[in-house]
């Protein structure tokens, strides 16, 4: 049975069909009740009722909620802001409210897809209304009044995918939307220049279904094999994989590879990352021609099982490296705490050459599986967590894991989704006694995924895997 698509980010805002996600060629209709989602034709929207059913009313309901009214309004500014913490305070403590009243209407915990259409609900740039707010503003004070009074959210003309309530806010959010080198971006992008990116690569996400799997994901990895050790240092995902990832899939020469680059940069961010940190964590090139290179994944999950093939890159630029060997070791992995050995084929031209991948699976936290190895236990040449959460989500299993790291010198790098979290990892890593090398964190990761994700409840900043280093040690 084919697994459900989540609802990519247009469909969650109301710029394409909720159900089957369509945008272009087609004409939409908001949802009457909870005014949030659209439908391309009554088909859809009956074929999605049933799901959504709950949500529209807890929606809804909020518009005829006095205590809901008073609270979410309360805060509401007529004067525009550009401070950003003002502005991401207001919308985390908007969308926090509008979780509890959904959930108290829903009589249960919401669901992703729920959160996802409150977290990332449009609202005005510079004082965060929200067209339901607007609605709210309008019954609370009768009929507004005056040309620049709010009607109705104002999308960016260029990206589409930032608002704002009036012309007025409009003027007073430009200066930041169309400024160069947003702060989550790359390559010296405006923030609209970013959410322009985020919408070629859900152009890109919709072709790519059904070409590869049914969430639109594009997977490639490179299959030569690099002749000696060069640096990875100060290169580019473009200018390294660009013109190469051209002649594999067969991209014309006039079309721009930015949509497949950043599409394809999600997973090779995990080989190039690890790249990386080895460069970073060792003096000279000793390290390059290790008979056998062993790296541990720590948090291993399904995201690294999928992306398998593409840590083969590593193999691909070590060529004096005969075996390569992974250990995903996490409490999210199948089986138990007995490791898993998985030979793993090689590209045709490391086979010929004898070289071999072996990854090893173990369902245990990492302080957990150096405990049982024990006197067994072999130094890798590095571990890393990718998007760990050490600091937000699983705070309670990763202290014993730092300190395992940090006392027995395992070279160690963890990477985060954003600059937030990354700071938080930091702090506890530096709590629990590692020293971080400036290179690796808290700093921008050069390798992480140029494929950005909007912040939810954040009228600012995006996010990216491995987007952020959140710091490096051994």
């Amino acid at each position: 049975m084919q697994a459900e698509r989540v609802p990519p980010l247009h469909a969650r805002i109301g710029q394409a069909c909720y159900k089957c996600f369509k945008d272009e060629d087609v004409r939409l209709s908001r949802c009457s009740g909870c005014h949030r989602i659209s439908y391309c034709s009554s088909e859809c929207q009956k074929l999605d009722w049933r799901q959504h059913k709950a949500m529209c009313k807890a929606l809804s309901g909020i518009e005829s909620n006095p205590l809901a009214m008073a609270t979410l309004c309360f805060s509401l500014s007529s004067e525009p802001t550009t401070d950003l913490n003002a502005l991401h305070n207001m919308t985390e403590a908007h969308g926090s409210n509008m979780l509890q009243f959904c959930e108290r209407s829903l009589g249960r915990q919401s669901n992703t897809g729920e959160r996802n259409l409150v977290g990332f609900e449009p609202r005005c740039m510079v004082c965060t209304r929200t067209d339901q707010l607007i609605r709210m503003e309008v019954a609370q004070k009768g009929t507004t009044s005056g040309s620049e009074a709010p009607k109705k959210l104002i999308p960016c003309p260029r990206c589409d995918l930032s608002f704002c309530c009036s012309p007025a806010h409009w003027e007073a959010a430009r200066a930041l939307h169309y400024a160069p080198s947003c702060e989550d971006g790359h390559d010296g992008l405006s923030h609209c220049d970013m959410n322009r990116e985020v919408r070629a690569d859900l152009k890109f996400a919709e072709v790519m279904v059904g070409a590869h799997d049914v969430s639109g994901q594009f997977r490639w990895a490179p299959e030569r094999l690099k002749g000696a050790w060069a640096s990875v240092v100060g290169l580019s995902w473009e200018g390294e994989f660009g013109e190469e990832m051209r002649r594999d899939v067969g991209v014309p020469e006039e079309r721009p590879m930015g949509p497949w680059v950043r599409a394809a940069s999600e997973h090779l961010s995990m080989p190039m990352s690890i790249l990386y940190a080895l460069e970073k964590l060792n003096d000279g090139d000793a390290w390059t021609k290790k008979h056998t290179l062993t790296v541990h994944i720590l948090g291993g999950d399904r995201t690294e099982i999928t992306a398998a093939p593409m840590f083969e890159e590593i193999l691909h630029r070590l060529p004096e490296v005969k075996t390569l060997k992974l250990v995903l070791c996490g409490p999210q992995m199948e089986g138990n705490h007995i490791p898993r050995i998985i030979p793993l084929e090689t590209c045709p031209d490391c086979t010929r050459l004898g070289r071999k991948r072996i990854h090893e699976h173990v369902s245990d936290t990492y302080h957990g599986y150096v405990k049982n190895k024990g006197t067994k236990f072999e130094k890798p040449d590095l571990c890393i967590a990718f998007n760990s959460g050490a600091s937000q989500s699983s705070m309670h299993s990763w202290p014993a894991t730092f300190k395992v790291l940090v006392e027995r010198k395992i070279p160690s790098l963890f990477t985060a989704y954003n600059c937030e979290e990354a700071e938080g990892e930091a702090v506890l890593l530096r709590k629990a006694g590692a020293t971080l090398l400036p290179a690796l964190g808290p700093v921008k990761n050069p390798w992480g995924s140029i494929k950005v994700i909007p912040e939810p409840n954040k009228i600012y900043g995006f996010y990216a895997a491995n987007g952020w280093l959140a710091g490096g040690f051994k």
